[in-house]
């Protein structure tokens, strides 16, 4: 395959494609988006062919890319959720006036739990990053993308 033998790339995409895509059904849990994924892997293979002649377990190699192209489409996926919270105090108050908008939003903060109520402050208030507010207060980055998570929902659940 690496000398461009498209019998040999046919041979390979016939043995591994079963067990790729269910190794990515595995990790994702959606039958759509695992295709996609394998389908990419071998597009990647295709254009990388003349890499291949430094690979001892082509099977092994072949696994860690499927994974790397998961964490790789989760992390995307993932990012853009985290935009879209980020962007949600934007739209709190549209055809809300200011002064009922900050009286909700201090009503629901108040009955949240304070960590998560102390992040969404930090964040949406201070403008804060995820990661200087993990550092002041001695939490996870994760940490701190839940909390905004959560408050974002509640917010939007008490305002709806």
């Amino acid at each position: 395959m690496a000398d461009g033998d498209m019998g040999a790339f046919a041979e390979i995409y016939k043995r591994y494609t079963p067990g790729l895509r269910r190794f990515v059904t595995g990790l994702i849990k959606d039958r759509t988006k695992a295709e996609d994924i394998v389908q990419n892997i071998f597009l990647r293979m295709m254009s990388s062919r003349p890499n291949f002649e430094n690979v001892a377990a082509f099977k092994n190699w072949l696994f860690v890319c499927a994974r790397n192209e998961v964490i790789s489409t989760l992390r995307s996926k993932w990012e853009s959720q985290v935009d879209k919270v980020q962007a949600f105090p934007d739209r709190i108050s549209d055809g809300i006036q200011p002064e009922t908008s900050l009286s909700l939003l201090n009503s629901v903060l108040s009955r949240m739990p304070k960590k998560r109520s102390e992040v969404f402050r930090m964040s949406k208030l201070e403008g804060l990053s995820v990661e200087e507010i993990a550092t002041r207060m001695g939490i996870s980055v994760r940490t701190v993308q839940k909390h905004l998570e959560i408050a974002n929902r509640e917010i939007r659940q008490n305002l709806n």
